[in-house]
């Protein structure tokens, strides 16, 4: 009876367009995995070692403030800001006006990246500049006194007596005589981050608070070197690990390339093939195991071939025989077989008759 069932199409070769290795595989794996944790800790130690960079940056903007106040005779800025003049640069020849500008350079040489400076507000200010009642805390003025800027970036110190606008922090500093920092900020003379200090006379009374500004340049360059050299270790360390990961794949890709060209050939007949050297060696893996199974089939199959080849040559001679047993038959059994066989027996009788006639 013919079998109803379709036969199974063969399996389709492989196409070697669409072949990826599976080193590149591991090796774009590894690269998006390795890229994202880069980055995430790229990200977190930059901003970590920025923020605490600055923050050193505050903490010695504040240590210089605090100290350059407590450098300040109080009743000298006072009386300086009730009499003191302008002159036409902007400054002051007041003697007192140079003695804390030459202090302020002492402060500068001592810090570099430091640029100190002192104002008065509220009360004072009202009282004497505008002639109305004490302002409230919500809408206090300010008015600079020295700058240490005239000394180092003239075009952008500020000017004696100049009024400006107090900031929250300078506000709490003279209002509550606590020392205030700024994070960064701009304003029209430039980018900063700044501190706010009291300034007590001898009996502890606020008269004027001490500003002392970094400019953002040097805060800008101190993330830019940070960053730069964060970069730098990330790189050198991704590098290395991308190359150890490249050796790595191509020491298990080359197992299992190994592997798969016996295989190939174990398939085409070629079971000369050496799979124990892939399972040797003092501990035991995947690859090891595969080879394993590999070199267990290989000696199976080819017994069962060998088998199969000596049952293939037994069937064929017993096929050869039962042909030949057949050929026989049919020419025994064919009518010209039997005349033949008539024709042979009278011969046969013919040939006794004349031997007893010639007896």
């Amino acid at each position: 009876m013919r079998s109803t069932a379709s036969a199974e199409p063969p399996p389709k070769p492989i196409d070697p367009s669409r072949f990826i290795s599976l080193r590149w595989k591991l090796l774009a794996g590894f690269t998006l995995v390795f890229s994202g944790v880069f980055a995430g800790a790229y990200w977190w130690f930059y901003n970590f070692s920025t923020e605490k960079a600055v923050d050193r940056l505050q903490q010695e903007l504040r240590s210089t403030a605090i100290g350059a106040a407590q450098g300040i005779d109080a009743n000298e800025l006072l009386a300086l800001y009730k009499t003191g003049q302008r002159n036409a640069k902007g400054y002051s020849d007041d003697p007192r006006y140079q003695r804390q500008l030459a202090w302020f350079e002492t402060v500068h040489s001592i810090s570099p990246k430091i640029y100190p400076y002192t104002y008065v507000v509220g009360e004072a200010l009202t009282n004497r500049r505008i002639g109305q009642p004490a302002a409230a805390a919500d809408d206090l003025e300010i008015i600079y006194l020295v700058d240490s800027l005239w000394i180092y970036i003239p075009d952008r110190a500020l000017k004696f007596l100049e009024a400006g606008n107090a900031y929250e922090a300078s506000k709490r500093a003279f209002m509550n005589g606590e020392t205030m920092e700024r994070d960064l900020y701009t304003d029209k003379w430039g980018s900063w981050i700044s501190s706010y200090t009291p300034i007590k006379d001898a009996n502890g009374k606020i008269v004027g608070v001490l500003g002392a500004d970094i400019e953002a340049d040097y805060v800008f360059e101190v993330r830019q070197q940070i960053r730069d050299r964060v970069f730098s270790s990330f790189a050198i360390t991704y590098g290395i690990l991308f190359s150890l990961v490249y050796l790595m794949s191509g020491i298990l890709t080359q197992r299992l390339k190994t592997l798969a060209e016996a295989a190939t050939k174990i398939g085409e007949g070629d079971y000369a093939q050496n799979l124990p050297q892939l399972t040797t060696g003092k501990s035991s893996d995947e690859i090891s195991q595969l080879a394993k199974v590999f070199d267990i089939m290989m000696a199976k199959v080819r017994q069962r071939e060998d088998t199969l080849k000596q049952q293939v040559s037994e069937l064929k001679i017993e096929i050869d025989q039962v042909k030949r047993k057949k050929q026989v038959n049919e020419i025994v059994d064919s009518d010209f077989f039997k005349d033949l066989l008539v024709q042979a027996r009278k011969l046969r009788g013919e040939d006794e008759e004349e031997s007893k006639t010639s007896d």
